[in-house]
C-alpha cells in the first residue's frame, strides 16, 4: 500500500497547488482544447477566488497537499472549527483516482471525528455520480439539496465506523 501524507499548504505549496488545481478543473470542465493562455488565466481566476472565499466563510479552515508516496495527488480543506467537522473541498488528480487515495482520506477524517463524537458534513455535487458513490459506500447519508449540491452528513452512531473501513492506519491526520 502507497504511503498517504497530508501536508499544511504554505506559501512554497502555492505553485503545487495551482498546478493540481489546474489539472484537476480542466478535466472537469472541459478544458483541453481552450487556447492556453486564456485557460491558464480563467483557472487563476477562480483558484484564486476560490481560496479567498474559503479563507472569508471559514476563517479557520485548515488546507491541506495529499501526498502519495512523496507526490502531491490532490488537496483537501475542512473547517474543524465548529460542533461540525465541515469538508469543504477534496480533489484528487485524475491519475490517482481509483487508488483508494480518497478513500483512506475519508476514513481518517471518520476516525477523528468518530473520537470526538461530532458530525462530518460534506456538500456533493449533485452532477458528480463517482464521489457521491464514494460518500454512501463510506456510510454519508443525505440530509439535503440545493439546485447544486446534495448535503451529506456522516455520524458515528448511525454508521459504524468499522462498517466505514475503520481509520486504515491512518489516524493522527490533522
Amino acid at each position: 500500500m502507497s504511503a498517504l501524507e497530508l501536508k499544511d499548504i504554505g506559501p512554497d505549496d502555492e505553485v503545487v497547488l495551482f498546478q493540481l488545481f489546474t489539472t484537476v478543473r480542466s478535466e472537469e470542465l472541459r478544458m483541453d482544447h481552450w487556447d492556453p493562455d486564456l485557460r491558464t488565466q480563467m483557472l487563476r481566476l477562480q483558484f484564486d477566488a476560490q481560496r479567498c472565499g474559503y479563507r472569508e466563510q471559514w476563517p479557520d479552515v485548515c488546507e491541506r497537499l495529499i501526498l502519495c508516496d512523496g507526490s502531491p495527488v490532490g488537496w483537501l480543506v475542512v473547517d474543524r472549527s465548529g460542533p461540525v467537522m465541515r469538508g469543504i473541498d477534496i480533489a484528487i488528480v485524475p491519475d490517482a483516482r481509483n487508488s483508494g487515495v480518497g478513500t483512506r482520506v475519508i476514513r481518517a477524517l471518520q476516525a477523528e471525528v468518530a473520537r470526538s463524537a461530532r458530525t462530518f458534513a460534506i456538500s456533493v455535487l449533485r452532477s458528480n455520480v463517482r464521489a457521491r458513490a464514494l460518500y454512501d459506500r463510506l456510510g454519508f447519508i443525505a440530509t439535503g439539496e440545493t439546485d447544486l449540491h446534495t448535503l451529506m452528513e456522516w455520524r458515528q452512531d448511525r454508521t459504524d465506523l468499522a462498517q466505514a473501513g475503520g481509520d486504515d492506519g491512518a489516524a493522527g491526520w490533522r
